[in-house]
């Protein structure tokens, strides 16, 4: 039983949650204005304050003693965490005129920076584990120590003070206060808000209820309405192990009831659900970080994303459709199937999401646009009762907005800690030095050093923070390459993002495997071999840019039909079926001729087609035969 101040804790946790909320609106709705330094430390200080609230330290099987003792260590952690916020606000015009690394460092700035950096460490720990921790740890190991043995001789800097570093984490806007929690604090909350709005009302149950509906006489079926739940769900979701659980709980016990194997289902949500961190019109909120970080619009960055996007989930949809075929698997049990009266009647509860997209189109700016639709969202409500947004719902939808912000930001303080030690010891510019030396002049080399450098330093990290670090190392040393910043940024954003369906750490495909009770590492293997596409078209789009949809009208378009159709080969080839079961050498064939025509170009594309008309050729000589033999041995009968 949670004690009377354990209760009270509760309370004050949902008050603080709405009120960061209102602030939020105010403060980046254009309802007031406030210095971005301040915004920051406070938004920041808010909500180390609530993980310390939400996240208490301790089991509901603890006994009373440990609890209230933990609930007092909190209550210290909480005021430490609004010291933060004090000391900005309390030398605001210190922190705007000084000269960094000239002016002095006082000891009242030690303290003050040690302890914000160590609530950073402690939140982050308690909201998405240690992983993220480890790693910005070993930056600061490596920022006080990395000047000396044993570190290696092309490893080490000139050497960084204690002093030093404190400032570069906590008293410019370079470490903690850096640019992911600017984008945090601003345009991330706008879209984690409207999706909190979005999920109380209850309009985004229109998602499932839509897939189902289009998927319902389809075989395998339930594996599809993943593909189209996860695709709507997790574009306005942060977090793919996240999108696991809010729509695999329901999709992955379908998927085994109509014959689909406990770590295919489970593999196929995980990599539904990943899909959506690269899907527009949000992309798990990196899309607004890398518009910043590559100095082109939002708009810029939706549209390069959408194409590769696209084939992604085709690639999916495809190896699940050949899948059900090969083993006759069934359709979605009719007691699953919404009555499509009811789902067209809700069809109006997509107008807010196709408002917001039309909205930014025209120009406005990203944060007033999630506003917008988070207004259109309240209004449309009204409509019907089961939505209408009453004073307890808006209540809820400001405090879950919070809340669903909360590993978000703490990730990306955490990841501000990693930026900041690279700017400082010069990390970032050794490290691409180094790889560019070992790759020399050839740029496959290099990408294939960038990809398991990505994909490492992803493992573990949900998905802005581990954009962040991935970009900050990786990004500049394709564009010293020659390759477009926007290429580049989305070249490693994709592996960064792909670590979670990618053995051995792969949390995605750990959260579906929870669910489908599966064995962890086959479903993690199962979940690479099912997202192949998104392995394989950074490189395509690094070479070719029309995949980008950057470009005249008639490449792009030549570009996406041979992608798509080379994207439908690969997938038979990897499951290695087409139109019927294919053998050895059909199944080289479409792997080579899918790979083909997903690579932009007039001679790939005549040796993709070569390669697929020859199996289907095959395939329908082969069938042919049987279908004869199958009749004579019954007339012979």
């Amino acid at each position: 039983m949670p004690s009377i101040g354990q209760l009270k804790m509760k309370h004050i946790a949902a008050v603080l949650a709405v009120m960061l909320s209102l602030f939020q609106i105010i403060f980046t709705g254009g309802f007031a204005i406030m210095d971005s330094h301040l915004l920051r430390a406070i938004h920041l200080s808010a909500v180390m304050a609530l993980i310390f609230m939400y996240f208490p330290g301790y089991r509901e099987e603890d006994s009373a003693v440990k609890k209230n003792v933990l609930t007092l260590i909190n209550i210290i952690l909480v005021v430490l965490a609004f010291s933060s916020a004090y000391y900005v606000f309390t030398n605001l015009d210190m922190l705007q005129m000084r000269m960094r690394y000239l002016d002095e460092v006082t000891q009242q700035d030690m303290i003050y920076g040690v302890i914000a950096v160590l609530l950073v460490l402690e939140t982050t720990r308690r909201t998405s584990g240690w992983s993220l921790v480890l790693i910005a740890c070993a930056f600061i190991v490596y920022a006080l120590f990395g000047h000396a043995a044993p570190f290696p001789e092309a490893l080490r800097h000139s050497g960084v003070s204690f002093d030093a570093l404190i400032e570069q984490l906590f008293m410019i806007t370079d470490g903690i206060y850096g640019v992911p929690v600017a984008v945090s604090s601003t345009m991330i909350f706008a879209f984690v808000m409207f999706g909190a709005f979005l999920h109380v009302s209850g309009m985004s149950s229109v998602f499932m209820d839509l897939a189902c509906l289009l998927t319902r006489k389809s075989r395998g079926g339930p594996a599809k309405v993943a593909i189209f739940a996860s695709a709507l769900f997790g574009t306005i979701s942060g977090s793919a192990p996240a999108n696991v659980y809010g729509t695999g709980t329901f999709t992955i016990p379908l998927m085994k009831r109509v014959g689909y194997s406990p770590a295919f289902a489970g593999a196929v949500e995980a990599v539904a659900s990943t899909g959506g961190q690269i899907m527009p019109p949000i992309m798990g909120a990196a899309a607004f970080i890398m518009a910043d970080l590559t100095g082109t619009g939002y708009i810029q960055v939706a549209k390069a994303a959408l194409l590769p996007a696209i084939l992604y989930y085709l690639s999916l949809w495809t190896m699940i459709h050949f899948e059900a075929v090969r083993h006759n698997l069934g359709t979605l049990p009719k007691d699953q199937i919404p009555d499509s009266r009811q789902v067209i009647s809700r069809l109006y509860y997509l107008l807010p999401i196709f408002g917001l997209i039309i909205a930014m189109v025209l120009g406005r700016s990203v944060i007033s646009c999630a506003f917008i639709a988070t207004l259109a969202i309240i209004i449309l409500s009204l409509f019907r009762a089961e939505t209408r947004m009453t004073p307890a719902r808006l209540w809820k939808a400001l405090e879950m907005s919070a809340k669903n912000c909360l590993m978000i930001t703490s990730c990306c303080a955490c990841a501000g800690i990693i930026i900041g030690v690279i700017a400082i010891t010069g990390i970032g510019f050794t490290f691409i030095s180094a790889i560019t030396d070992l790759a020399g002049n050839n740029l496959f080399l290099l990408m294939v050093m960038l990809t398991l450098t990505s994909i490492v330093l992803g493992m573990g990290v949900p998905t802005t923070p581990a954009y962040v670090i991935v970009a900050t190392l990786g990004a500049p040393a394709l564009i010293k390459a020659g390759v477009p910043a926007l290429a580049s940024h989305m070249f490693v954003f994709y592996y960064a993002i792909l670590s979670v369906i990618t053995p051995p750490v792969c949390m995605a495909a750990f959260a579906g495997a929870s669910i489908a009770e599966a064995n962890a590492m086959r479903t993690g293997l199962l979940s690479s071999k099912l997202g192949i596409v998104a392995f394989i078209i950074p490189f395509m789009f690094v070479y070719e840019p029309a995949l980008l949809l950057s470009g005249s009208l008639p490449e792009t378009s030549l570009a996406c039909v041979s992608a798509i159709i080379g994207v439908i080969a690969l997938a038979g080839g990897m499951q290695q079926w087409f139109l019927i079961l294919a053998n050895r050498l059909e199944q080289l064939l479409l792997l080579a001729g899918g790979l083909s025509l997903i690579y932009p170009g007039l001679l790939t594309d005549m040796i993709g087609a070569c390669c697929i008309v020859s199996v289907v050729l095959m395939q329908l000589v082969r069938k042919k035969r049987t279908a004869s033999g199958a009749v004579l041995a019954k007339t012979s009968v």
